[in-house]
Order: C-alpha cells, then sequence, then structure tokens
C-alpha cells in the first residue's frame, strides 16, 4: 500500500473496458492506478483486475451524468494526477447505430463538465479518438483536411464528437496527445456491437457461419492491442509528442472483409459458411458503410512500428474462445 501511494497517479476513463483495462494492466507497476467505469461495456470486473494489478482505486462513475458529488471527486483526484488517459466513450459502429441521439449527447456533457477540470490543473491527457474523424477518406493522415460525410447520415454524429472534443482539447491548452485509433482489437474485445475479427471469431466457432455486410470487398487495417501500449510507453515516458495527433494502426494488416473472413476461416481450421448480406439489413438508415480506410503512419513510425500479424491476431483472439 505504501508503495501504491508514493507512485505517480494514472487516472483512466474507461477503466472497465477492453482498451482501458488493458492500460491498468501493463502500466500498474509504474502507476498508481484509478479507473473511472459506469460498467456499461465493461469487459472485466474490477476483482478480477485487481487480482492482476494489485491495487487499484475503483469509481463506479457516468461521465455524462457527474453529481455535485461526482465533481467534486474529480476535482481532488484531478490535483495530483499525472496522466489521464480518456478511454470512455461509446463503443462500436453497432451501439453508435443503435442510439446515435445519446452518443453525441454523452460526448458533449463530458466535455462540458470534465475539460475545464482538465484545463485547471493542466492535466497531461491522452485521448482516445477514431479514424472515423476521416470520413470516407482512404489514405488518412494526421494534417490533412477532412471531409466527414453527410449530416444526414447520424453515423457521422460520432465522428463530429470525437473531433469537437480535439478541438476543445487545444482550445482549453490542456496538454494532450490525441491518438486515432485504427481497429484495435485483441483479445476479450467484445463481439456485441460490430467489433469484426472478434464477432467473425465467435459466429465461426458457435454457429459455424460468418456473415459478411455488403459486398466484402471493403478495405480496413487491423491493429493489436498490444501494439496500442507499445506506442502509449514510448509516447508518456518520453514526452515529445504533446500537443499532437497521432494514428495508431497497423498498415501492413490491410486486407478486404472478404479476404479476412477466409483468414478466419483458414486460419480456425473449421467447415464455416460465408455468407453475404445487404449493410443496411444489418444497420439502419442512419449508418452508412465505409468502403476503404487505411493509416498512414508514418509519425508513428518515428519512434514504435506494429508488430502483430494479422493473422497472429486472429490466432490470439481465437484463443479467448477455448
Amino acid at each position: 500500500m505504501a508503495e501504491f501511494m508514493t507512485r505517480p497517479k494514472m487516472l483512466v476513463s474507461g477503466g472497465l473496458g477492453f482498451l482501458g483495462s488493458e492500460i491498468a494492466k501493463n502500466f500498474f507497476q509504474e502507476y498508481a492506478i484509478t479507473i473511472i467505469d459506469n460498467l456499461s461495456t465493461n469487459v472485466v470486473s474490477i476483482d478480477d483486475l485487481k487480482d492482476i494489478c494489485g491495487e487499484i482505486t475503483y469509481r463506479n462513475m457516468d461521465l455524462a451524468k457527474l453529481s455535485k458529488v461526482d465533481l467534486d471527486w474529480l476535482n481532488t483526484e484531478l490535483n495530483d494526477t499525472t496522466i489521464f488517459c480518456h478511454f470512455a466513450a461509446a463503443v462500436g459502429v453497432k451501439k453508435i447505430d443503435q442510439s446515435p441521439r445519446e452518443a453525441i449527447i454523452n460526448e458533449n456533457k463530458i466535455n462540458h463538465d470534465l475539460l475545464p477540470l482538465l484545463a485547471k490543473y493542466k492535466t497531461k491527457t491522452i485521448f482516445a479518438s477514431s479514424s472515423e474523424v476521416y470520413g470516407n477518406q482512404e489514405n488518412c493522415v494526421e494534417d490533412q483536411s477532412l471531409q466527414i460525410g453527410p449530416p444526414d447520415i447520424l453515423r457521422w454524429g460520432y465522428a463530429c464528437n470525437k473531433l469537437m472534443t480535439e478541438f476543445l482539447l487545444k482550445s482549453y491548452e490542456i496538454p494532450h496527445i490525441t491518438l486515432r485509433l485504427f481497429n484495435v482489437t485483441g483479445p476479450r474485445q467484445s463481439s456485441k456491437y460490430g467489433m469484426v475479427i472478434p464477432k467473425m471469431i465467435r459466429d465461426a466457432i458457435k454457429t459455424g457461419k460468418i456473415t459478411i455486410y455488403g459486398d466484402g470487398t471493403q478495405t480496413r487495417s487491423f491493429c493489436h492491442i498490444s501494439d496500442l501500449i507499445g506506442s502509449l510507453k514510448y509516447l508518456i515516458e518520453q514526452d515529445k509528442f504533446t500537443n499532437q495527433t497521432i494514428n495508431i494502426g497497423n498498415d501492413q494488416n490491410r486486407v478486404t472483409i472478404e479476404e479476412l473472413a477466409h483468414l478466419i476461416k483458414d486460419t480456425l481450421k473449421l467447415d464455416v459458411e460465408i455468407e453475404k448480406i445487404a449493410f443496411n439489413d444489418e444497420y439502419s438508415a442512419n449508418s452508412k458503410d465505409i468502403l476503404k480506410r487505411s493509416p498512414s503512419i508514418e509519425k508513428l513510425k518515428q519512434f514504435y512500428r506494429p508488430q502483430v500479424k494479422l493473422k497472429a491476431i486472429i490466432e490470439d483472439i481465437a484463443k479467448s474462445y477455448e
């Protein structure tokens, strides 16, 4: 306990979710970890996480519905927090499609209450943005002009939210690094909300069928969670990219969705049927599929090169279903 109290403090929002819990597991030896989570999309319990990390402080809190008690607690907590990893967010295309208005409102509420406190204490913030901000652009470079999408497609509200948070971090002069994440995946990621590889693997194992939405020519680039953690370790320890935006992804793992389905089938060595259905048979008219998206990671490669190949990602996720 004494050692825990002497370490610098790291606060992680969404700390029981897929990304946030991996941050806790990989930084608990260097930092005293405090987790905020409302348990809406958690993939691990606080007890299970404590079994791995030992001493962790946890507060059940919805950042979009802060009480005065919550605000007072945050005010005290941020006073001596060294790093704030802001990874609380609506999860997955499916969830955004089901509740687009809720996602927009919640992000605005979080920014309204949280960002002034971060500005007050100049808390260094790692913000999990999204490749969604690039809209339908294929080759995504951090400093390029953005064209997100038509305003009558509510899916793009999520992208606008993420981009607005990026702008607000700058306007509040909060020291920060924005990470635009491209299909970061790995074991324990939920398959519920349209996460491509976990859903395909789960369906292949449990139903003997993989469903492709659309014609399968859509391209994506997949990145293993360990490569996000590897890049984070450098960014936090070296402190060389403050107030910059960095794409986190793996441009070597670019694949069409149909190729991915066959690779999963071959890797699992299962007799799996691959079927195609229209995208809007599964998703509402508020959503629109992205045809091609791949990250430019030239900035990332200045300090880190993603390691995990696509086949190894599939094998790693499949182990969690054994």
